[in-house]
């Protein structure tokens, strides 16, 4: 009787292994289950371009440095100590107005001990020219030998060097003292001052820098792909951070070499500046108009991605973005336009933002807004 027990939990548990297998085979066998389709990621309208036909200009970006056409460091044409300074950075000076004094009293002295050489010097051509006057009578009347009045004749030469001498020493003497008075050589603004009363300079010791910021030059390197877009004469809009206006230029000089570096050549823009308004040294962008393009097909520059034969634009079809390649002609740098001479057709729309979707992924065009 002891059997019987045993064998129904035998059977039961037989039976409960052969339904578990039952299901785990079940599900072995059963179809994978058919992956979902990411769900369409809606456009807004700004997300969106159409490539359309119309007017383009071709412009050519620039970047450089403004630069004062006329600009000096002026330095010490004498040695000593200074007594004055009149001006301070940022003033506005006049040309010839003083600057600044030096010490002159030495070379006041200097000329004085010129002044006595010269007058000494002269005295001395004097007697030796009536002495050859005199002597010239006598050998008239052959009082005196053919060698003494040579002699006589020698000793004037000499003495008129002499005068020479002391003139140019006395020229020096004076223009030392001209040189003690440091003026501005043109009209402009003091940009450094390097020197203070009291302070011991020595011949070329800096002083002043002067700049003249009536009109600027823009220095701005061209690729030398571009350089044949690129002449004198040409009008060029340019922008400067902290300003808040444009302003512009023209093109005044092209250099003729090319910087081996950076394979660019640095073209020169004369900026007129009267009010005074720019500053040297500021950073400017800018454009020039090449020409201008009459109905080419075009679409705004961010939609276009890579540069050169990797440009591409991400075409929106069958609700998928497709990556197209484009071969991009003029570029509109003031409207922010490309020109498309090769890819897509006109009427084509792209994706013409850059945020961060790829080709392939599945979108739908802005849902038209209806009127209240």
């Amino acid at each position: 009787m002891r059997v019987r027990p045993l064998l129904l939990v035998v059977v039961v548990v037989v039976i409960a292994a052969a339904i578990a297998f039952a299901f785990v085979k079940r599900d072995r066998e059963a179809p994978a289950a058919a992956p979902t389709q990411p769900a369409a990621i809606e456009l807004a309208p700004e997300d969106v371009a159409t490539i359309t036909a119309g007017d383009i200009d071709n412009t050519l970006a620039l970047t450089g440095t403004l630069n004062a056409i006329q600009q000096t460091t002026l330095t010490a044409q004498v040695e000593g100590k200074i007594a004055s300074v009149e001006v301070r950075p940022g003033a506005q000076v006049t040309s010839g107005q003083i600057l600044a004094r030096f010490d002159t009293a030495n070379l006041q002295r200097q000329v004085a001990v010129a002044q006595a050489q010269l007058e000494k010097s002269r005295e001395l051509l004097d007697y030796n020219r009536k002495l050859a006057k005199r002597n010239a009578d006598l050998l008239a009347q052959n009082f005196i030998s053919k060698n003494a009045f040579d002699n006589t004749q020698s000793q004037l030469q000499t003495a008129l060097a002499d005068e020479r001498a002391s003139m140019a020493q006395l020229g020096v003497a004076q223009q030392a003292v001209e040189n003690g008075t440091v003026r501005a050589p043109f009209t402009g603004t003091l940009a450094q001052r390097l020197v203070e009363p009291g302070q011991h300079v020595g011949i070329n010791s800096q002083l002043f820098t002067l700049v003249d910021l009536t009109e600027l030059e823009l220095v701005a390197a061209v690729p030398s792909t571009r350089i044949a877009d690129v002449r004198v004469g040409q009008a060029v809009d340019f922008n400067v951070e902290g300003y808040r206006r444009a302003f512009s230029g023209t093109i005044i000089r092209i250099n003729p070499t090319v910087d081996e570096t950076s394979k660019t050549i640095s073209i020169y823009i004369r900026v007129p500046n009267t009010d005074g308004e720019l500053r040297s040294g500021l950073f400017a962008k800018g454009t020039v108009l090449v020409e201008g393009r009459k109905g080419v097909p075009s679409l705004p520059l961010a939609a276009v991605h890579g540069d050169g034969s990797a440009a591409y634009v991400l075409a929106i079809e069958a609700g998928k973005l497709v990556r197209r390649p484009v071969q991009v002609g003029a570029t509109d740098l003031r409207r922010g336009q490309a020109e498309i001479v090769s890819g897509p057709a006109v009427g084509s729309k792209v994706l013409a933002s850059n945020i961060a979707l790829t080709a392939g992924t599945a979108v739908k065009l802005p849902t038209a807004r209806q009127g209240n």
